[in-house]
């Protein structure tokens, strides 16, 4: 059942908290709201009004990327969303042709496609998605709060609630009960040791290090330059190669310029330095767009250690009444923009477990439901994290469990990477994969298997270089199906 057909199936007089106000956690509320009567948002920081950067999303000044499968499930859940982004000035590019990208020391193909989309800072898509979420009338935010444990049952088989730390100037406590408890408060997500408390057992951890740092700005977009592209990325090739760069276009006719490097190659946050780690890039067209640019905010910067999985599947007893799901789960090297589109994917899961829930039991209670909900969001974060960790694989010096065959699979990625610049199929499959249109599995297509394997192109009709619209919904359907 896909979110747009949940239609009045809820849990009767039934009460949903939700643990940070993440975009996992605006959309895991989004899917709540259609099942519970009432729905409580939890919140550390103070929410403003104004889309400002906030303590709470340390990478939210930094690029972020809404992948085409993400803006799909968002414009299911927000119907209104894509009139609200377009009328504050979101810039709509097209992320084959509009994107200049230069991979592997060549630049991939570009050319008129169905994979569109708005690109907006952080921050400004937040504040667009928190405002179309407080329009539903059994929502509430609570901000300036902290969760300090979880309330359960005697027998600590079942969460009940949370208990509540008011950080408004009064600093009062309360205890809030909950029929269902949802942990979207990311990376530092307290749930390892709120388990561990109540008697269950750690949660094991996956972790592939690289030490990946950034150091971003905004400009205001130079309206004399000339430009075929909207967007501008800038990668290394590895082993040796360990910097990268991006423009992309925001709100209010800026750009959001980021400098990225892996295995603690950071780049400075200083004038002078911020503009030589430009310089350096594998190619200058970056530099040459943003060195007589008018900045328009500091350089600020963020790391990132290493991507992060936490295997609540995996464990053998787990409370009813909580799910976990978001960064608190999963986070991912951030260069890859899979981090909001796998928050969507996982939002659309819980509206599915949900659905089979009130279908199944006639008490419409959400017994049964957590174990079931972490095992099927552990396999929607497989696809983006094979695809994350095995990129930053490429590095000799990246730590972490490598899985057999990774060498085979870089090396097909590699030759992969090249002929994407000059073989539109593989490149639209390169794009379909990349926005999560398409299993990874995909790349093995057996033309570009071929082609990847002997080097030689079969011919490519111009039929097979452009969807035509009604073609492109063909693929959006079965992807959504899948």
């Amino acid at each position: 059942m896909s979110i747009k057909q949940a239609k009045d199936a809820r849990f009767s007089g039934h009460h949903a908290v939700v643990i940070g106000t993440s975009m996992a956690g605006l959309l895991a509320s989004r899917v709540l709201t259609d099942h519970f009567e009432c729905v409580t948002l939890i919140e550390r920081d103070r929410l403003l009004e104004d889309g400002e950067p906030r303590r709470g999303v340390p990478q939210g000044q930094h690029i972020h990327v809404l992948l085409k499968k993400g803006a799909t499930l968002l414009t299911e859940l927000f119907p209104d969303l894509p009139a609200a982004l377009a009328q504050r000035g979101a810039p709509y590019l097209d992320s084959i042709a509009d994107v200049r990208w230069y991979h592997f020391g060549v630049w991939k193909a570009r050319f008129p496609s169905e994979i569109k989309g708005y690109s907006q800072s952080r921050p400004f898509l937040e504040q667009c998605v928190r405002r179309c979420l407080a329009t539903k009338t059994n929502v509430r935010i609570i901000d300036q709060c902290e969760v300090t444990r979880l309330c359960a049952s005697e027998d600590n088989s079942r969460v009940t609630g949370v208990h509540l730390r008011h950080r408004n100037g009064e600093c009062s406590e309360e205890e809030l009960a909950a029929d269902l408890v949802v942990d979207a408060s990311g990376r530092g997500s307290q749930a390892p040791q709120w388990l561990v408390s109540l008697g269950y057992e750690k949660v094991k951890e996956s972790k592939v290090k690289v030490d990946i740092g950034y150091t971003s700005r905004i400009y205001r977009r130079p309206g004399e330059l000339s430009l075929d592209w909207k967007v501008l990325v800038i990668y290394p090739t590895p082993p040796d190669g360990k910097r990268a760069g991006f423009v992309v276009p925001i709100e209010d006719n800026c750009w959001i310029v980021s400098l990225t490097g892996w295995l603690r190659n950071y780049p400075p946050n200083d004038e002078a330095g911020f503009l030589d780690y430009a310089r350096s890039l594998p190619d200058s067209s970056l530099y040459e767009v943003i060195k007589d640019a008018e900045p328009l905010t500091p350089i600020v910067a963020h790391r990132f250690p290493a991507n992060q999985r936490r295997h609540y599947e995996r464990m053998s007893r787990f409370p009813e009444g909580l799910i976990i799901l978001g960064d608190a789960i999963c986070s991912f090297n951030p260069i890859y923009g899979q981090g909001m589109t796998t928050a969507a994917l996982e939002a659309s899961i819980l509206n599915e477990c949900l659905c089979r829930q009130l279908r199944f039991h006639t008490r419409r209670h959400v017994a049964g439901l957590a174990q079931h909900f972490q095992k099927a969001i552990a396999k929607v974060a497989d696809g983006p994290w094979l695809l994350a960790t095995s990129e930053d694989f490429r590095y000799p010096e990246t730590e972490g469990h490598r899985p057999p065959g990774m060498r085979l699979l870089n090396w097909y990625t590699g030759r992969l990477h090249e002929l994407v610049s000059s073989y539109h199929v593989a490149t639209l499959r390169f794009y379909e994969v990349l926005h999560m249109l398409k299993p990874p599995i995909a790349l093995f297509d057996l033309r570009i298997l071929f082609a990847v394997l002997f080097k030689r192109r079969p011919s490519q009709p111009d039929i097979e270089l452009h969807y035509s619209l009604q073609q492109y919904q063909v693929i959006e359907e079965d992807s959504l199906k899948s």
